[in-house]
């Protein structure tokens, strides 16, 4: 066997424990991550080189990099199938019934559902923690049916963020201080306890909102029926160094004049019966 074959399952070998340590054992802390990276990006083609390198009888420089090269993409590799390719297999999707066809413009909700802003008027409970709820108001009577979405700080009942989008499709979860919302396929995170939005380096998620299909991205036709997804894994790293690694989030939206319950994939009417 060449000292670079040598190399490469040497690191490959330890690149592969080092993952497996980082989410199979520990359960992908994201305070642990960019040590996980270190050792995984840097410290296993580092060993794959130099195993390669003084074994070899060869020009060294040549089997240092082709063996360390290579566990390099490896690991790259094994990254974007974890984080990217993965979480499009892990969907749950509702199918909306014919009922829900759009919103007339009256609200008339579940006690459990209804919540009261500030300013007195009647918002739809998205999501809620301990601290902080988010709840979504349908602005117009017409489509797209234009909609707020708002974050309430429950001690004072203090707005903290508000955001208006130009149709009625809002979904919400909030996970470690972190509220996740979704306008139909588009994503925000936004910190719980400042309002502010989260500035991230990256950031990977799978979740395919409303659709025609319960496989979006995976699958592109079209099933006559609709669609909203009730889960989402998102993975994001901020500027401040904080990582949040693959959270699997159970989410409540609102889409096309019925409210949908993430947990239990309970569909409800936003209006009185027709």
């Amino acid at each position: 066997m060449t000292p670079a074959r040598i190399g490469i399952i040497i690191g490959a070998l330890l690149s592969a424990l080092s993952y497996l340590a980082y989410t199979v054992v520990l359960h992908e802390p994201g305070a642990l991550f960019y040590v996980f990276a270190v050792l995984t990006f840097i410290g296993c083609p580092l060993v794959a080189g130099v195993i390669a390198r003084s074994r070899s009888s060869k020009p060294k420089q040549r089997g240092f990099f082709a063996s360390s090269s290579f566990v390099f993409g490896m690991t790259l590799l094994l990254f974007v199938v974890t984080y990217a390719v993965l979480p499009q297999f892990d969907r749950t999707s509702v199918q909306l019934p014919a009922s829900c066809d759009g919103f007339d413009g009256v609200l008339a909700l579940p006690s459990q559902l209804a919540y009261t802003l500030p300013d007195g008027k009647n918002g739809i409970l998205l999501a809620e923690s301990v601290q902080s709820v988010f709840v979504a108001t349908i602005d117009d009577v017409s489509p797209p049916f234009a909609s707020t979405a708002y974050l309430i700080r429950k001690s004072d009942n203090a707005v903290l963020t508000q955001m208006a989008f130009n149709n009625d499709v809002v979904i919400a979860s909030i996970d470690a201080g972190t509220v996740y919302v979704y306008n139909d396929k588009l994503g925000y995170l936004i910190d719980e306890s400042t309002g502010e939005r989260q500035k991230n380096i990256l950031l990977i998620d799978n979740y395919g909102g409303l659709s025609e299909t319960d496989r979006p991205i995976i699958g592109h036709s079209s099933s006559g029926n609709w669609y909203l997804e009730t889960t989402a894994v998102v993975s994001s790293w901020g500027i401040d160094g904080t990582v949040k690694s693959r959270p699997h989030l159970m989410m409540n939206g609102i889409a096309r004049g019925c409210y949908v319950f993430g947990a239990t994939g309970e569909v409800t009417p936003l209006g009185p019966p027709r």
